[in-house]
């Protein structure tokens, strides 16, 4: 691959940056490429230059959202010195807190990555794929968290951290989607004080 230019590299982060507002705000089909242009402000030429496709684009914003993600979670939570179990809990409070704050900001648009499973799951391979990859990356993620707690004593042994994992990333996703449709954000905060509680009990 031959590497992009300055100039280039900052007009594709502006596509995928304004294509990235406009799939969360209203959704992939909704959202025509003459808008990812007109808000991005670049030509047709820069833009098919970058981008073969609307799918290409949206692959390529799953891929950036997920690394913004990951890189804030480094910040906010895996920055601080403490053990698993608590690092676990601190992560899904920080989960809640961007929910509120979409909720504060006037629109609960709910998870970025779960929102193109529903859309395009059945219509996509390439994308199904991308966000299927995202969804094992953050299981994998809490079941190291749950792993370690388990090994250290902070939690049961009896409990199977893959399983467990799965059932977070479940009840999280759907709690999401239910706030979303609802346009209230009670379910998410219910789902974290479940599984506070589960995790907390000897």
């Amino acid at each position: 691959l031959v590497a992009l230019s300055e100039k280039a590299q900052a007009t594709r982060e502006k596509i995928i940056a304004a294509a990235t507002e406009l799939f969360y705000r209203n959704g992939y089909h909704a959202t025509g490429l003459d808008k990812v242009i007109r808000q991005a402000g670049v030509t047709k030429g820069n833009f098919y230059y970058h981008f073969p496709s609307k799918e290409a684009l949206a692959i390529a914003t799953l891929d950036w959202q997920y690394e913004r993600w990951s890189e804030e979670i480094r910040e906010q939570v895996f920055s601080q010195r403490i053990d698993a179990l608590e690092t676990l809990l601190n992560l899904l409070d920080y989960m809640a807190d961007r929910q509120k704050k979409q909720h504060e900001e006037g629109q609960i648009r709910g998870c970025y990555f779960g929102n193109f499973a529903l859309e395009l799951s059945t219509v996509s391979p390439a994308v199904r794929d991308k966000v299927n990859a995202v969804f094992s990356s953050y299981a994998a993620l809490i079941e190291a968290l749950l792993r370690h707690a388990r090994k250290k004593g902070q939690i049961r042994e009896s409990v199977d951290p893959g399983q467990l994992a799965s059932v977070i990333l479940g009840q999280v996703e759907g709690a999401i989607l239910l706030d979303k449709a609802r346009h209230q954000p009670g379910n998410f905060d219910q789902s974290i004080k479940f599984i506070r509680q589960y995790l907390e009990t000897d």
